[in-house]
């Protein structure tokens, strides 16, 4: 039987949790961006900042916290992402002004988008090194399956029961998911004799300190933090976009499965070809499909855009995401992996809550979007080089 196969379960875990990361995600916390301005009198920029301010911090906490995941025992760090994610479902819940906004906007962001991938993500490529790029795509997946059905379901519910309701709902239902993920972890954890790790040669440890003072690490770091920087900067502003191209949000809406079977399909294959090419060869060339996507904004039009540049940004998202996984244990070893690849993920945390405002205030100047895709599109050709020239040495 194949390795991963026997480990399932395990397998699963790092899945689900992926994929519930969903509810400290962009994608989902935007959708309630309305209501939200309604309820407590904010402007565009007012909810902005404070959804960007929850989020720097989530990113400078993470850099602290990242590294328990090495020393923490793999069910208490599950419960307690989990279970903080229900806490800050809670808070918006009972949030009665905008302190307890931003609270609820932390809560998620630090525990969902941060801890609860960063837990599956390093657990998953510590256990696994010969299939180990496998392995991260199968737990990445858990991504473009809640870009696919979250958004559908949250907006019904809100629809249906009000948006207090259903993050109290979201919050009753992360509570059964921790149940859930304790008992299809069982004794199967890394560091437990009845899971068998593949064995394979692995680069002496670093430790975080020294990364630190690694010039390759900030050399590959902007290529790393493109795609999630890409994606939220333009999914954020979709508005202008569409105004800008000349499509309906119906059809904008309608054109995102694009986005999240192409994720999917970049994740089936990028997981092989990381094993049997190496994470180091695929890093310097892995953001071609956004840069393709981003040259097709800035110089095509016609409502046959949309799905093509959701299509090749899906692609590029998949390859970020397997990556993301692989390339630090490639580098650094997996002895304090939870430490160092928290680096990255607080990098990239940072990055989102970046990207919306800079670009705000560049449509707020005067720029056109398709000028603003071609800026980013050298962004991605200058953290391209960067990282070809940092895997070089």
């Amino acid at each position: 039987m194949h390795p991963l196969l026997r480990h399932w379960r395990f397998l699963s875990v790092g899945f689900l949790l992926v994929a519930f990361s969903a509810v400290g995600q962009t994608f989902v916390l935007s959708l309630f961006g309305g209501e939200w301005r309604a309820t407590f009198g904010l402007s565009h920029g007012g909810l902005g900042l404070a959804y960007s301010a929850a989020t720097l911090l989530s990113a400078l906490l993470l850099i602290a916290a990242g590294h328990l995941v090495d020393r923490v025992a793999l069910p208490l760090m599950i419960a307690g992402v989990v279970l903080g994610a229900a806490l800050g479902s809670v808070a918006l819940a009972l949030s009665v002004g905008v302190p307890g906004l931003v609270l609820g906007f932390f809560l998620l962001r630090f525990f969902g988008q941060g801890l609860m991938t960063h837990t599956a993500q390093t657990a998953v490529a510590r256990t696994f090194r010969q299939h180990r790029g496998k392995a991260v795509s199968l737990v990445a997946a858990g991504f473009p399956v809640a870009e696919a059905i979250a958004p559908i379901l949250v907006v019904a519910l809100a629809a249906a029961l009000g948006w207090r309701t259903t993050w109290w709902l979201i919050a009753g239902l992360l509570v059964l998911l921790t149940g859930v993920l304790l008992a299809l972890l069982g004794r199967h954890f890394p560091g437990r004799p009845s899971l068998e790790v593949d064995s394979s040669d692995e680069p002496a440890p670093w430790t975080r300190a020294q990364v630190l003072r690694d010039r390759r690490f900030y050399l590959i770091l902007p290529a790393l933090m493109g795609a999630p920087f890409i994606a939220t900067a333009v999914f954020f502003h979709q508005v202008p976009l569409a105004e800008s191209k000349g499509w309906t949000l119906a059809w904008l809406a309608a054109s995102f499965p694009a986005f999240a079977a192409a994720h999917l399909v970049s994740l089936s294959f990028s997981g092989p070809l990381i094993d049997r090419l190496g994470a180091r060869r695929l890093l310097p060339w892995h953001l071609t499909p956004l840069l393709l996507a981003l040259l097709a904004l800035a110089l095509a039009d016609g409502p046959w855009l949309a799905p093509l540049y959701l299509g090749l940004a899906g692609l590029g998202m998949g390859l970020a995401n397997s990556l993301m996984g692989v390339i630090w244990v490639e580098l650094y070893g997996s002895t304090h992996l939870g430490a160092i690849r928290a680096l990255a993920q607080s990098a990239m945390i940072f990055s989102t809550a970046v990207a919306p405002v800079s670009v705000g205030l560049l449509l707020d100047g005067g720029w056109s979007m398709e000028r603003v895709a071609l800026l980013l599109a050298g962004m991605v050709v200058l953290a391209s080089l960067l990282a070809w020239q940092g895997l070089r040495r």
